[in-house]
């Protein structure tokens, strides 16, 4: 890919509230809006605390580099140091092994790569926020998602107060400490839909995290994570709901009457390859995936030459919300 241009992913955002109290149900109503998250998050970088390691001896570090605060949406530019990245090389055109240069990195100092994202502060009729993100191969999706959830635990415990909710139980005094958490899905790609309605459905499983069965306890049970509902995916099921789309489009309806937020489809591509998706019930979107993700090119922002940047490229910002427009 060429240095002005860029792959960016529609995901959709949704904002729930969390506590690690025992016997209290994980998810709830959030505490905070998209709004006052981000104010929050700006705070964090005034602070310098806008910033992750995996680990304590981790080579990777994370860090809200900067954001942006537009009328109908937010910016942020999240970079990463890797510093177990190869060794970049550089050779002359036409030269020898005296005109090659390696750059060598350290355990401390490393490659370091940026990432925009966007997110609308409008939601959809499913309560999610559109979210378009810059891909990167030094930094997944996935792994900004993570690191944006670590800062909303760290804005949780710096605003303690605020963060503290009176105990569901309702006995006198006694309160739990809740935080936010995202969740992302991604928006189906064409190609998902041509690979699926040009391949065949080997299984199609409704699941449900089993809060409604009968005689269940999550601390009994512990072991068990979830239930299935198998679906028919004979040719005749298939042909009946107008092929393999139509057919993920009724699962989808069933699971919904059935109050389950996901449904896995399995199929085999023209060429014999396996596949697995996992879909939302409430928007038909994608759960934990990457390769199936709607993606568009963005071009023609002129000095967009580096990896990584100090601050909001407004070059790659302007394609970004033009997609949105």
């Amino acid at each position: 890919m060429k240095n002005n241009e860029r792959i960016i992913q529609y995901f959709d955002l949704g904002l729930s509230g969390k506590t690690l109290a025992r016997d209290i149900p994980h998810s709830m109503a959030s505490p905070r809006t998209l709004d006052e998250l981000m104010n929050e998050l700006s705070q964090l970088r005034e602070l310098n605390k806008a910033r992750k390691k995996v680990t304590a001896g981790s080579k990777l570090e994370f860090r809200l580099e900067d954001m942006e605060e537009l009328d109908n949406c937010w910016i942020l530019l999240i970079n990463v140091v890797d510093t177990e990245a190869a060794h970049p090389v550089t050779q002359l055109l036409g030269g020898d092994d005296s005109d090659r240069e390696v750059t060598e990195l350290s355990e401390d100092r490393g490659l370091e790569s940026s990432s925009h994202l966007i997110i609308l502060k409008d939601q959809t009729a499913a309560n999610k926020h559109l979210a378009l993100f810059e891909k990167s191969s030094s930094l997944p999706f996935a792994k900004a998602g993570s690191f944006l959830n670590h800062l909303f635990k760290v804005s949780a415990r710096h605003n303690n107060n605020d963060y503290k909710k009176p105990h569901p139980s309702g006995e006198e005094g006694k309160t739990i400490n809740v935080f936010c958490n995202i969740s992302f899905l991604a928006h189906p790609s064409d190609e998902f839909r041509q690979e699926l309605d040009s391949g065949q459905i080997n299984g199609i499983k409704i699941t449900s995290d089993m809060d409604v069965i009968r005689g269940y306890d999550s601390n009994t049970h512990s072991e068990l994570i979830g239930a299935d509902i198998k679906m028919k995916v004979g040719r005749l099921d298939v042909l009946l709901n107008g092929g393999n789309w139509g057919h993920l489009q009724k699962a989808l309806q069933h699971a919904d009457t059935l109050n389950s937020p996901f449904v896995r489809v399995s199929f085999t591509d023209e060429s014999g390859s396996g596949h697995t998706a996992t879909l939302s019930t409430d928007t038909g979107n994608l759960w934990q995936a990457d390769k199936y993700v709607k993606k568009c090119k963005i071009e023609g922002f002129g000095n967009a030459l580096r990896t990584s940047f100090p601050n909001i490229h407004d070059g790659i910002k302007n394609k970004m919300i033009e997609l949105i427009q």
